[in-house]
């Protein structure tokens, strides 16, 4: 076996072989290896738009959805030109149907900042994203879904982070994992399929993703399902309402990447997130089926009632939030037992 295939090797491979070449290959390498690498000053450009074209426009046809999202997450990390963007653009929209959100999916779940929002948002020209958006629309509307996604902020959320005292700091809240595995699930046409859950942060990229990518590393190991995560920039970190201001910013993408599917919200009281989903309620009535926020500050009086008004609920531990979502029908009663058992349990160990 080779892990890096030269570009006569694809160019020779007989038809109905390719998929088992690169499925046998490191792509990611390949790729790069074909292109050039930009560190030793060699950039094969003829190479590159030859590799381009063979894998996303005279090939595509015999690459399995799965191998196609390989070959985009492969494209995404060479550096952003038209070439690229057009290849990663005749990939998206080469699928319909069942097949198109097969790939989709995958895309939203790989591991990295480079998931389904980074491609579409930062690796196409406008152009090419208006076509694959426009793709993306059409798709839905010909097979809207019933699929539950969740949007999860992490500070005060998932973890007591920054102003919460009543656990140490960094600690998972007890049943918080249980509930997001059983809200995955929930609603899904597939509960085994990734990429239903998204973590929205303020959190910013940082250079390379490397912020970003320690947040993922952060939530790695707490069994959670398959999830991407949508960052913020160091700009957003100052106010509240530019906390706000990005976090609606995300959810806008994920509207225009997921317009098939229903969404809800968790936060918490401590950034600006209540009203962040309010304003989702506002924006997308028919999309927001709920909006949970985790109360670690006090919201009171006229806040709270208008708040509530506008489809808040909130909750102050994870098995009164699983009381509510079984209330709505997302989650069912073995999956809200389980997050009660989960609570229980780290409630006995504390004692």
């Amino acid at each position: 076996m080779n892990p890096t295939p030269s570009l006569t090797e694809l160019r020779a491979t007989p038809v109905g072989s390719l998929e088992a070449l690169l499925g046998q290959s490191d792509l990611d390498r390949t790729v790069a290896t074909i292109s050039g690498n930009r560190i030793t000053g060699i950039l094969r450009r003829d190479e590159r738009r030859e590799l381009v074209q063979l894998l996303c426009e005279q090939r595509v046809d015999e690459l399995s959805p799965a191998m196609r999202a390989r070959v985009v997450h492969a494209l995404r990390r060479l550096a952003p030109n038209p070439v690229i963007s057009a290849g990663i653009r005749s990939t998206l929209v080469s699928l319909s149907g069942s097949e198109f959100r097969d790939m989709k999916y995958l895309l939203n779940a790989t591991g990295d900042r480079h998931d389904l929002e980074h491609v579409v948002f930062e690796r196409l020209t406008e152009a090419d994203r208006e076509v694959v958006l426009a793709h993306i629309a059409a798709e839905a509307e010909i097979a809207p879904s019933h699929d539950l996604r969740i949007l999860c902020d992490i500070d005060d959320t998932v973890r007591a982070m920054l102003h919460d005292d009543r656990y140490p700091r960094g600690k998972v809240y007890p049943g918080v994992v249980e509930l997001l595995i059983a809200l995955d699930a929930g609603r899904a046409a597939e509960p085994s399929r990734p990429g239903d859950l998204t973590f929205v942060t303020a959190r910013p990229e940082g250079p390379k993703g490397l912020i970003e990518q320690y947040t993922r590393n952060g939530l790695s190991g707490l069994g959670l399902p398959p999830h991407s995560v949508l960052g913020g920039s160091f700009l957003n970190l100052f106010t509240k309402a530019s906390i706000k201001e990005r976090k609606l910013q995300n959810f806008e993408r994920e509207r225009m990447l997921f317009p098939e599917c229903r969404f809800m919200f968790l936060g918490d009281s401590g950034q600006a997130d209540a009203q962040v989903g309010a304003e989702m309620l506002r924006r997308g009535p028919d999309f927001v089926v709920a909006v949970l926020i985790h109360e670690v500050v006090p919201i009171t009086g006229d806040d709270r009632a208008q708040l509530e008004a506008a489809g808040i609920r909130f909750h102050s531990t994870y098995d009164d939030a699983a009381r509510i979502v079984h209330r709505l029908g997302l989650i069912d009663t073995a999956a809200r037992d389980r997050v009660f058992k989960a609570v229980d349990a780290e409630s006995g160990a504390m004692t």
